[in-house]
C-alpha cells in the first residue's frame, strides 16, 4: 500500500495562465498542502418546508503551499517564480559554477501547472492531482542550530483538474543541502555574530485571489498585486551589549544579507544561496531577566525603502537555467 511518502510532485511553467503545460520537472519537497476550495450559494427559500436548502457551486480557487529543504540544484527554478524577469545564469570564469541573480522588483506575473501523484490508502497506483494557474506569492526561507536551510512558497492556483494520467517520473538530479554551519547574517556590511538557534527570512506577496470575472465558469482571474510587499528577517541573539537596542533606538538603516554558503564547485566559486534585503531597520526588544541562564533577546530587521530598493537572490550552482 502507499504512504505520503510514495507522492511525487511534478512542475512546469505555463505560456498562458491556467492553461495546462504537462509537468516535467518532478520535485523533492517535504510536504504540499494545495488546499482547493469551492464557494457555494445555499438559498434561504420559504415555502417549500423546513428542510428545503437548494444550493449551486459559484465559484473556486486553490491555495496552499510547498515546502522543502533548499537544495543546489532547482532552487533557482523556484525562485524564478517571484518576479516577471528574464533570469540568465552567468558562468564565473571558465568553470561550471554558474551565477542566477533573481531581482524582485516587480510582482509575480509567471504561472505554472504542478501535478501531484497522491498516494492511496488501499493502493499502490498513485492518483494524479494538477493544479492549474499556480503562482507563487513569496518565499519563507528557515534555519535551526540542528538543521539546515529550508524553503516554504506560499502559492494561489486557478483551478483542479482530476482528468489527467501521471506523467513518467523522473528522479530528481543528485543534489546537496545547506547546512547551518554555512549561515550568516551581516546588518550594513557587519557580520552578526551573536545571533543563535531559529531563525526565519519571510517575503510576502499581497495578491488579489477573490476576482472572478462574469461568466468564467467561477475561474478567478490571474492574481495581481493589492497591496505593497514585506520583507522581514525574524531570529534570537544571545545578549552581548546595547548594540541591538541602539540600533533601535537611533533607528538605524542598513542593508541585510542572508547567505548560506556549501561545498565547493570549482575554483574559488562555491555553492551559495543569498538574500539581500536592502534598507532595513533593526528592532530589538530589551533582554529582561525572569530567572536563571543567559539572556537573549528577539530581533526582527524589516525592510523600509524609501527608494524602492528591491529584495536580490542569487543562487551559484552548476545550472546553466534558471
Amino acid at each position: 500500500m502507499a504512504s505520503a511518502s510514495d507522492a511525487r510532485v511534478a512542475i512546469s511553467r505555463e505560456t498562458t495562465f491556467g492553461t495546462r503545460v504537462a509537468p516535467s520537472r518532478f520535485l523533492p519537497l517535504t510536504a504540499e498542502d494545495l488546499g482547493f476550495e469551492i464557494e457555494e450559494y445555499v438559498s434561504p427559500v420559504i415555502g417549500t418546508g423546513m428542510w428545503s436548502a437548494p444550493s449551486i457551486q459559484t465559484v473556486k480557487r486553490g491555495a496552499g503551499s510547498i515546502a522543502g529543504d533548499v537544495m543546489s540544484l532547482g532552487f533557482s527554478y523556484l525562485v524564478d517564480a517571484l518576479h516577471p524577469n528574464t533570469t540568465t545564469p552567468v558562468q564565473q570564469g571558465a568553470t561550471i559554477a554558474y551565477l542566477a541573480t533573481h531581482t524582485l522588483n516587480g510582482p509575480p506575473s509567471k504561472s505554472y501547472t504542478v501535478q501531484v501523484q497522491t498516494p492511496p490508502v488501499t493502493s499502490n497506483t498513485l492518483v494524479p492531482h494538477e493544479m492549474l494557474g499556480v503562482m507563487f506569492s513569496g518565499l519563507s526561507l528557515s534555519w535551526s542550530a540542528a538543521g539546515v536551510l529550508s524553503f516554504n512558497f506560499p502559492v494561489v492556483y486557478r483551478d483542479l483538474d482530476l482528468t489527467q494520467t501521471n506523467i513518467v517520473y523522473v528522479a530528481p538530479a543528485s543534489y546537496e543541502l545547506f547546512s547551518f554551519k554555512g549561515g550568516s547574517l551581516s546588518f550594513g556590511g557587519v557580520a552578526e555574530t551573536d545571533l543563535i538557534g531559529d531563525g526565519t527570512l519571510d517575503i510576502s506577496y499581497s495578491l488579489r485571489t477573490d476576482a472572478h470575472p462574469l461568466g468564467s465558469a467561477g475561474l478567478m482571474a490571474k492574481p495581481v498585486l493589492s497591496s505593497k510587499p514585506t520583507a522581514t528577517v525574524s531570529t534570537t541573539a544571545d545578549f552581548q551589549d546595547n548594540t541591538q537596542i541602539t540600533r533601535t533606538l537611533a533607528d538605524t538603516q542598513g542593508d541585510v544579507v542572508l547567505r548560506f554558503t556549501g561545498t565547493n564547485i570549482a575554483s574559488t566559486y562555491d555553492r551559495y544561496v543569498e538574500v539581500t534585503l536592502p534598507d532595513c531597520k533593526v528592532r530589538a526588544s530589551r533582554p529582561t531577566v525572569s530567572g536563571d541562564g543567559p539572556l537573549s533577546q528577539p530581533i526582527e530587521f524589516r525592510m523600509a525603502s524609501a527608494t524602492n530598493d528591491p529584495p536580490v537572490i542569487k543562487v551559484m550552482s552548476t545550472e546553466t537555467t534558471p
